[in-house]
C-alpha cells in the first residue's frame, strides 16, 4: 500500500504538491504526520564500491531523519530529513514508505569522513517535548510599576508597564505578604472561553487561540498596549476596573475605554471586557506619539456597583490636552461613551464643588465619594447624587483610600515633586469633616494601595527612591511603620536573540527594548539555571560549530566581531583584527538586527539593514572575514528578518510578503479580516478589530523563503517613495524583475513585489515588520524583528506569535509540526507554552531547540523524542 492510500485511509486530505520550479506558495503541502510511525523491519546498510547504501521502510507516513555518526556518536554527515509523502524533500523518495539513500563517505564539509568506525542512525516520528524553562523569575519586573490595588481578600494586584516604547503590560497578583501568586495579563491557558470571548479569541482548526492585538507588545488583551499610571478600582462583585492605554511611541492615539478584568484573568463572566468609551481615537500623531504623556487616571466604584467614577488625569501629550479637565465623570458600564462632567468644571476653581487639579477618588460603604483636590490642598466629599457634604484639609492630596473601619488614608504628592511625598491618616468621616490622625514623610512613594479590610490596617506603597520596590506599610496606634521592601527578582526581562552553547552548558541571551540593550550578554547555565553576565556587549549573536561567538557590536557601532568561547577577541585568518566592518543600523534599539549565521564551512552570512525604511541585503563573507558576495539575496525589505543556513548552503530568509489572493495561511482564511486598516481610522471596524492600531496579521506576519546557494533578488521591496540612490540594493526595482520572477504583494497589500531565485515560501511566522507600507516609516517601527533558524538538514524552526508556537518545516516546505501552544508563565509543563516566541536557535551539539519567549520572559528548551530509531554499523 503506498503512502497516498495509507493517508486517505486515515482520513487525511492530500493536496497536489507543486514542483520546485513552479510558483512558490504561501501555504505548502501539509501532510499531517503520524507520531506513532515505526520502522518496518531492519535498517540495511551495505557498501557498493565507494558508496554506502542505506535502506529502510516505515509503517506510516511521518518525518524521518538519517545521519552518519562517528565513533564518538557525533553527527558527521546529515544525510536526509523531512516529511515522507508527495512532497518529500530530496534525496528522500516521494510517495513511498520505503527509502533507499546513498552516503558518499564524506562529511558535511565535503571532506573524507574521519573518526570511524561509523554508524548510520535512522529516526522516525519526531515528537517535541518540553525539557525546561530557563531565566524566569515571576518577581522580576519587566518595566515600571504603574498601579497597585488590593482586593477584598488582601491580594495585591501590580500593573507593570514597559513604557511608551513598545507597551507590553503585565498584571501580577501577590498575596497579602507579597508572595507571588499568579499573572492575569497575559492570562493563563486555563482561562475558560466564557472569560476570553469578550476579550477576543479566534477558533483555529477547532482550537481556541488568543488574538494577537499588537505585534509590538504581544498583547492578548485589546487596548492595553502602553497602559499608564492609574488608580484601578474594585467592583463589589470582585472584578477590577481600569482605564485603557493612552498609546505608545509605536501605536499612537488609540480610542480609550474602561476595561474589566476578572481577578483570575480574562473578563468577568457576564461582563464585557470593554466598557464605555472615554476618548475618541486620535490616530497618528507624529514622532513619539504619547511618549510625553504624564499623570494618572483615577477610578472608583459605587458600593452598589452601578456607577463608575472617573477622573482622567493623563495629559501633556499630543491629542490629550483637551481631555484634561478639572472635574469628575460618572458612568454606567452600559453607557456607550463618556458624558459631560458630573462634578466640577472645565477650568479650575476654589469654591466648594470646584476643583484645581483633582486627583484620587474613593467611595465608601455609604456611597460617599471622596475627591482629592490637590491644587486647593483639600479633600472634598459628595453624596451619590453629587451633593456637596463637606471637606477636610490635606496638603497636595493625590491618592486616597477608605478602610472598612471608615478611616481615610491619603498620599500627599506635589505636582512638581518639589517636596517629599507624605502619608496621612484621618479618622472616619463625621460631622462634615475628618480629623487628621497621623502624618509621616515618605520620600519616593509614588503609589499607595489600601488593604480595605485588614486589621490592623495595612497599606502597600511603591517607592521609587532608588529604583522601585513594593513596600508594606502598617498603621496602628496613630503611627505608620514601613516594612521591609520587596525587591524585584533577577530574572530575564526581555529575552530576545539567543545562541545555545550546550557543549559549554549554557545559552547566551540578549535582552532588548530596555536599558539592558547596552549591557553585556547574559549567560544561563543549562543545569542550574544560574545567570551571569558575559564580558561582551553587542546587539545580536550567533555561534559557529566550534562555539566561537559572532556578534554585531553594540549601540552605534558598525562591526561584526568574533570572539572565542571564553570571550577573548579571535582575529580572522590573515588579520590581526577580530572585527569586520559592516554597515548596519543597531539602534532604536533593534533596527538593523535582521540575523546572521555561520555555515559549517565557516562562511558568515548576514542580513544588514542600513537604515530605517531603505531596505536590507544578505551578504556572504568567507572564514577569513573577507567579503565573498555582496547582495547574495538582494532587495530585502528594511523590516524583513530571520536567517538560516543548512549544510548544502541553502538559505532560509524571513520576508513579509504574501500572494495577493492568499494574504493569510489557510487556517486563518475566513477567520479574520484581510483588511489593511491604519491608525483606527481607515474605516469603522467591528470589535475587536476596531480596537487595533494596525492589522498585526498583515503588518507583522511574514513567511520563510528558501533560496539556493546562488541566492536571489526581491524586486520592488525597497522602492516605495524612495529614490534609486537611497536604497540598499540598486537594480532591485520592480521593472527589472525577470519574466520568471514570482509575483507577491507587500505586507500591507499596497505594492507589487516579485521574487527571483526562491524555491518555495511558507507563511505564518513572525514578527517580521512590514517594510514599505502600512504606518511607515514612523511609527511603523521596524524594531521588532524575529529570528528563525535552520539545522544542517534544512529543517527550519520559525517563531509564530500568531498561533503561539514554533513552526517546524522541512527543506521542501512541508510543515512537520507546530511546536507548543498558548500559555502564560504560570502554565508549566508537560505542554510547551508560549506567549511571545521571538527567536529560535537549534543546537546541533545536543539536538535541542532553544526559543526566547519575550512575553513570558523566559527561554524554552525543547528536546526531540522519536517514535522509533535504529543504528546500524557501516561495514
Amino acid at each position: 500500500m503506498d503512502v497516498r492510500t495509507l493517508l486517505r485511509s486515515a482520513g487525511v486530505l492530500l493536496l497536489a504538491g507543486l514542483p520546485l520550479s513552479a510558483a512558490p506558495v504561501l501555504a505548502p503541502l501539509d501532510v499531517r504526520k503520524t507520531d506513532q510511525s515505526k520502522l518496518d523491519g531492519q535498517v540495511a546498510v551495505a557498501r557498493a564500491g565507494e558508496q554506502v547504501k542505506i535502506s529502510f521502510t516505515v509503517t506510516t507516513a511521518s518525518d524521518v531523519e538519517v545521519a552518519v555518526l562517528d565513533a564518538r556518536g557525533r553527527t558527521i554527515r546529515h544525510v536526509a530529513a523531512g516529511l515522507l509523502g508527495p512532497n518529500a524533500p530530496a534525496p528522500l523518495t516521494k510517495d513511498s514508505l520505503a527509502q533507499e539513500l546513498t552516503w558518499d563517505g564524506r562529511d558535511d564539509a565535503g571532506q573524507a569522513a574521519a573518526g570511524g568506525p561509523f554508524k548510520v542512525r535512522v529516526r522516525v516520528g519526531s515528537q517535541a517535548k518540553l525539557e525546561k524553562y530557563l531565566g524566569h523569575d515571576p518577581m522580576t519586573l519587566a518595566g515600571d510599576i504603574d498601579a497597585i490595588t488590593v482586593g477584598a481578600d488582601g491580594e495585591l494586584y501590580v500593573l507593570v508597564d514597559e513604557g511608551f516604547k513598545f507597551g507590553r503590560s503585565e498584571l501580577l497578583v501577590l498575596d497579602r505578604n507579597g508572595k507571588y501568586l499568579r499573572t492575569i495579563m497575559p492570562y493563563s491557558a486555563d482561562t475558560p472561553a466564557q472569560r476570553t470571548e469578550s476579550v477576543g479569541h479566534l477558533m483555529i482548526e477547532g482550537q481556541r487561540v488568543p488574538i494577537l492585538f499588537s505585534g509590538h507588545s504581544f498583547s492578548v488583551y485589546p487596548l492595553v498596549c502602553g497602559l499608564r499610571g492609574q488608580s484601578m478600582a474594585w467592583h463589589p462583585k470582585g472584578y477590577l476596573i481600569a482605564a485603557s492605554s493612552t498609546g505608545t511611541a509605536r501605536e499612537h492615539g488609540p480610542p480609550r475605554y474602561l476595561l474589566a478584568f476578572d481577578r483570575r484573568g480574562g473578563a468577568p463572566e457576564g461582563v464585557p471586557f470593554v466598557g464605555p468609551k472615554i476618548l475618541d481615537a486620535r490616530g497618528f500623531l507624529g514622532g513619539g506619539g504619547e511618549r510625553a504623556a504624564v499623570g494618572m487616571d483615577r477610578l472608583a466604584v459605587s458600593p452598589d456597583g452601578l456607577t463608575v467614577y472617573l477622573n482622567p488625569c493623563v495629559g501633556n501629550a499630543k491629542g490629550l490636552e483637551a481631555f484634561r479637565k478639572h472635574g469628575i465623570y460618572r458612568l454606567k458600564w452600559s453607557d456607550a461613551k463618556i458624558g459631560p462632567l458630573w462634578l466640577g468644571k472645565d477650568a479650575p476653581g476654589q469654591a466648594d464643588g470646584e476643583f484645581n487639579d483633582p486627583q484620587g477618588l474613593a467611595a465608601d460603604r455609604e456611597g460617599r465619594v471622596y475627591v482629592c483636590d490637590r491644587g486647593n490642598n483639600r479633600v472634598q466629599v459628595f453624596d451619590a447624587e453629587g451633593k456637596f457634604l463637606g471637606k477636610f484639609e490635606a496638603p497636595s492630596p493625590e491618592q486616597i483610600g477608605v478602610h472598612a473601619s471608615g478611616q481615610i488614608f491619603v498620599l500627599s504628592r506635589m505636582a512638581d515633586k518639589s517636596a517629599p511625598s507624605r502619608l496621612l491618616a484621618f479618622g472616619a468621616w463625621k460631622d462634615g469633616t475628618a480629623a487628621r490622625l497621623a502624618d509621616v514623610e515618605s520620600p519616593g512613594v509614588k503609589f499607595l494601595a489600601l488593604d480595605p479590610a485588614a486589621e490592623p490596617v495595612r497599606l502597600w506603597a511603591v517607592v521609587r527612591d532608588k529604583g522601585q520596590c513594593l513596600t508594606p506599610v502598617a498603621y496602628a496606634d496613630g503611627k505608620f511603620t514601613l516594612g521591609a521592601p520587596i525587591l524585584g527578582g533577577a530574572g530575564l526581562v526581555n529575552p530576545s536573540f539567543l545562541a545555545a552553547d550546550p557543549e559549554r552548558g549554557r545559552v547566551i541571551v540578549k535582552e532588548h527594548r530596555t536599558l539592558r540593550m547596552r549591557q553585556p550578554f547574559r549567560s544561563i547555565d543549562l543545569d542550574s539555571g544560574k545567570m551571569t553576565s558575559l564580558d561582551l556587549t553587542g546587539s545580536d549573536i550567533t555561534l559557529d560549530g566550534k562555539g566561537n561567538i559572532y556578534c554585531t557590536d553594540g549601540y552605534a557601532e558598525t562591526y561584526i566581531a568574533r570572539y572565542d568561547p571564553s570571550g577573548k577577541p579571535l582575529p580572522f585568518a590573515g588579520s590581526e583584527s577580530n572585527r569586520i566592518p559592516v554597515q548596519f543600523r543597531s539602534y532604536g534599539p533593534d533596527q538593523g538586527l535582521r540575523g546572521h549565521r555561520v555555515a559549517p564551512d565557516g562562511d558568515l552570512f548576514i542580513i544588514r539593514s542600513v537604515n530605517h525604511g531603505v531596505g536590507a541585503t544578505l551578504d556572504q563573507y568567507g572564514p577569513d572575514g573577507k567579503l565573498k558576495k555582496a547582495g547574495l539575496v538582494a532587495g530585502i525589505g528594511g523590516g524583513d528578518s530571520g536567517l538560516g543556513v543548512d549544510a548544502a548552503g541553502n538559505l532560509y530568509v524571513g520576508l513579509n510578503l504574501r500572494p495577493a489572493d492568499r494574504p493569510f495561511p489557510a487556517e486563518f482564511a475566513g477567520v479574520m479580516p484581510a483588511d489593511n486598516w491604519l491608525w483606527w481610522r481607515k474605516k469603522q471596524m467591528p470589535p475587536p478589530w476596531g480596537y487595533i492600531y494596525i492589522n498585526p496579521y498583515l503588518f507583522h506576519m511574514g513567511a520563510v523563503f528558501k533560496f539556493g546557494p546562488a541566492g536571489g533578488v526581491i524586486y520592488g521591496e525597497q522602492l516605495a517613495k524612495k529614490k534609486t540612490d537611497q536604497i540598499t540594493s540598486p537594480g532591485s526595482e520592480l521593472t527589472n524583475a525577470p519574466a520568471d520572477a514570482v509575483a507577491y504583494k507587500s505586507a500591507y497589500l499596497q505594492y507589487d513585489v516579485k521574487v527571483a531565485g526562491s524555491m518555495w515560501s511558507y507563511g505564518g511566522i513572525g514578527t517580521i515588520p512590514a517594510s514599505i507600507d502600512g504606518p511607515t516609516p514612523d511609527p511603523g517601527c521596524k524594531c521588532m524583528p524575529s529570528h528563525l533558524d535552520a539545522d544542517l538538514y534544512g529543517r527550519v524552526f520559525a517563531p509564530d506569535p500568531f498561533l503561539f508556537d514554533v513552526q517546524m518545516i522541512d527543506s521542501a516546505g512541508n510543515r512537520i509540526a507546530r511546536i507548543g501552544q498558548y500559555g502564560n508563565s504560570d502554565d508549566a509543563g508537560p505542554a510547551i507554552r508560549f506567549s511571545g516566541p521571538e527567536a529560535c536557535d537549534f543546537a546541533e551539539a545536543d539536538g535541542r531547540l532553544y526559543v526566547s519567549d519575550i512575553a513570558n520572559r523566559r527561554v524554552v528548551v525543547i528536546r526531540f523524542d522519536w517514535s522509533d530509531a535504529a543504528e546500524k554499523a557501516v561495514p
